[in-house]
C-alpha cells in the first residue's frame, strides 16, 4: 500500500535523526522483584502525588456513591459515560454546580469544563472571531505549549499575523506590539498568549508586566494555567522567586485558600486585561479535564463556537466528582502541606546541584536552567547524549526520567526534565543528584582539578 510506505519513510527518517518516539515498556508491581524494583518518580505531572494516594482514591469514590444515591441521579440511572455532548443529552446539573464553583474559585464571572487541556487550549485559539480586513494580530511567547500553537494554526487568522517574542522578554513584546498600536478607529484586536509556569522550563511569565502593557496597549491576554494549578496561590507566592531563601515557613497560612494558581498567587484574576485563563487537571491536581474561566461573554462564545466542546462527548460523573474532590484536597490543609514538601526538594535539588556543577568548570557543557517550580530542567546537548544519559539513570539507578528532545526543544537545548514531587523522599532527591552528577562526569573529559572535586562530598 503507497500510504503505508510513505508512513515507514517517514518512521524511517526520524529513527535516523534520532527523534523517533515509542512507548516505553510500563513496570508493574507484579513484574517488579527485588532485582529490578519499580522506579522512582521523577519525570510525571503528578506533583502533589494526588494521582496515586489512596486516601484521595477513598474520598472520590466516597463522594461519586454519596451521588449516585442522590434523587437526580437515581432518576437517570448508573451512568458509566455522559451519552453525549453538553448541547444534547451530555448535560447534568453536577457539571453545571461544579462550573459555578470552578469560576468562584478562580475569580471569574464563568466557567466551561473541557475534556482535556489540549482541548480547551484548541477550543480558545481556534474559535475566537477574527477580523476580515487581517488585521487582527496573536503574538505568543515563543516556549508556549503545541496545544496553544495548534489552535492558533486551526483558527481563521493568517499565519503573517501571527507573532512570537523571545521567552519572558517583555521589552521584546512591547517592541512587536508598537507595530499594531494605531488610531482608536482602526484599532486591531491584539492576543497576547502566554503559560504562567512554561512545560519544558519550569521559569514563570512576568505575567503582571505582561497584562499592564497589554492594558496599555489595549492587548488582551489568555493564561494558561497547567502547570501553575496546585502549585502556586494566595498561600506561597514567595515560592515563585528563584532562589527564595524561604523555606517551609513560608507558606502562609491565613492567606486564603492555596493551590488555585499563579495568577492567584498575583492576585490578577481580576486584570482588565486578562481574557480568560485555562486550567489543566492533568497534573497536580491528580485527574483529568480542564476549565476556562472568564467573562460570560467568552464562556457562552465558546460554547457557541468551539468545536472540541460542541461535538465531543462530555466528561462522565465520575470525572466530575474526582475533579470537585480534587480542588478540595489541593485547597485543604493537606494540600498546603504536600505543597511545602514539594517546595523544600525544590531548593534542596537546586542547591546541591549547582553546588555539583561548579566543580565542573565553565567548559562544563550541562546547565542548570533557573526554575523557581517542581519542574527542573538540566540541558544535556545533543539527542543521542540525552538518551545515553536517560537510559543509564532508567536502568542502572532507577530513576523515572526521560530525555526531552528536539524538535520538542531547539537543536542544542535538549535536556534532562526532572520533577520534583511530594511522594518523593528527600533521600531520593540526594541520591538522584549524585546520580546525575556521576553520569555527567563519565560523560565529559575533564582537567585534573575538575577531577579532584569528589562527587561523594556533595
Amino acid at each position: 500500500m503507497e500510504m503505508e510506505s510513505r508512513l515507514q519513510v517517514c518512521l524511517d527518517r526520524r529513527e535516523r535523526e534520532g527523534t523517533l518516539r515509542s512507548l516505553m515498556p510500563v513496570p508493574t508491581s507484579s513484574s517488579a522483584s527485588s532485582a529490578s524494583p519499580l522506579l522512582i518518580d521523577f519525570s510525571s505531572n503528578d506533583y502533589l502525588g494526588f494521582a496515586r494516594c489512596p486516601e484521595q482514591y477513598h474520598r472520590v469514590e466516597s463522594a461519586y456513591k454519596q451521588f449516585m444515591s442522590t434523587p437526580s441521579s437515581r432518576a437517570q440511572g448508573a451512568l458509566l459515560g455522559a451519552t453525549g455532548s453538553r448541547l444534547l443529552s451530555g448535560d447534568s446539573c453536577l457539571a453545571r454546580s461544579l462550573e459555578a464553583n470552578l469560576a468562584r474559585i478562580h475569580n471569574r464571572p464563568a466557567a466551561l469544563l473541557f475534556n482535556s487541556g489540549y482541548d480547551a487550549n484548541l477550543s480558545v485559539l481556534s474559535s475566537l472571531p477574527y477580523r476580515d480586513d487581517g488585521e487582527d494580530v496573536i503574538i505568543m511567547d515563543e516556549l508556549v505549549h503545541n496545544s496553544l500553537v495548534m489552535g492558533v494554526r486551526m483558527g481563521r487568522l493568517q499565519k503573517e499575523n501571527v507573532f512570537t517574542f523571545q521567552h519572558n522578554n517583555v521589552d521584546d513584546l512591547r517592541r512587536i506590539l508598537q507595530n499594531f498600536v494605531k488610531p482608536s478607529a482602526t484599532q486591531p484586536s491584539v492576543l497576547i498568549v502566554i503559560e504562567s509556569v512554561y512545560s519544558m522550563d519550569g521559569d514563570i511569565a512576568p505575567m503582571k508586566d505582561i497584562l499592564d502593557l497589554a492594558e496599555h496597549t489595549g492587548a488582551a491576554v489568555i493564561v494558561d494555567e497547567a502547570h501553575g494549578l496546585g502549585i502556586f496561590g494566595r498561600t506561597n507566592a514567595d515560592d515563585m522567586a528563584l532562589e527564595s531563601p524561604i523555606d517551609i515557613a513560608s507558606h502562609r497560612a491565613n492567606a486564603g485558600a492555596g493551590g488555585t494558581g499563579a495568577i492567584a498567587a498575583l492576585n490578577l484574576e481580576h486584570h482588565p486585561a486578562l481574557l480568560c485563563s485555562v486550567h489543566t487537571f492533568g497534573k497536580a491536581a491528580g485527574c483529568h479535564g480542564a476549565v476556562v474561566a472568564g467573562s460570560n461573554t467568552i464562556i457562552s462564545y465558546l460554547v457557541n463556537y468551539a468545536r472540541p466542546f460542541v461535538y465531543s462527548t462530555a466528561l462522565p460523573p465520575h470525572s466530575l466528582v474526582s475533579i470537585q474532590q480534587s480542588y478540595e484536597s489541593m485547597m485543604s490543609e493537606e494540600g498546603e502541606r504536600r505543597r511545602k514538601v514539594v517546595f523544600h526538594f525544590v531548593r534542596v535539588f537546586r542547591r546541591e546541584m549547582k553546588r555539583g556543577l561548579s566543580c565542573f568548570g565553565s567548559g562544563c557543557q550541562f546547565e542548570l536552567l533557573p526554575s523557581p517550580s517542581p519542574i527542573q530542567a538540566v540541558i544535556v546537548p545533543g539527542n543521542e547524549s540525552c538518551i545515553s544519559i536517560c537510559k543509564d539513570l532508567r536502568e542502572v539507578d532507577r530513576f523515572d526520567l526521560y530525555p526531552i528532545r528536539s524538535p520538542t526543544v531547539p537543536k542544542g537545548k535538549e535536556r534532562i526534565r526532572i520533577i520534583l514531587h511530594a511522594h518523593n523522599k528527600e533521600e531520593e532527591v540526594h541520591a538522584l543528584v549524585k546520580a546525575l552528577l556521576s553520569s555527567f562526569r563519565r560523560a565529559m573529559i575533564f582537567p585534573s582539578s575538575v577531577r579532584s572535586c569528589s562527587i561523594s562530598k556533595l
